[in-house]
């Protein structure tokens, strides 16, 4: 448990320092979306429920078309892509 912690935690001080950072033009050419990248703070309080009404409904739009967000995310919390979720179920079916 300390030790999923002790990631996240370095995943929110790298993504912080990420932000600050001035993005280059190769870095947004390559953008999926015109708003930008909410910082990893936001995203942990987005999982939370935190972020209520229109605020999490265009957080919800971003996430759904960034695919930096949604790395941040499944990195954060280790959540699973759809593949690997297709690859377990097909696991676990009996035979």
């Amino acid at each position: 448990m300390r030790i999923a912690v002790f990631i996240a935690v370095i995943y929110l001080i790298y993504f912080f320092y990420k932000s600050l950072q001035k993005p280059t033009e190769k870095k947004i050419s390559k953008k999926t979306t015109t708003t930008a990248c909410p910082p990893p703070a936001t995203l942990v309080d987005y999982t939370k429920g935190k972020i209520k009404g229109t605020e999490r409904q265009e957080l919800h739009n971003h996430i759904a078309n960034c695919k930096d967000c949604q790395y941040a995310l499944q990195s954060m919390f280790d959540i699973p892509t759809k593949e690997e979720l297709k690859k377990k179920k097909a696991q676990s079916k009996p035979r």
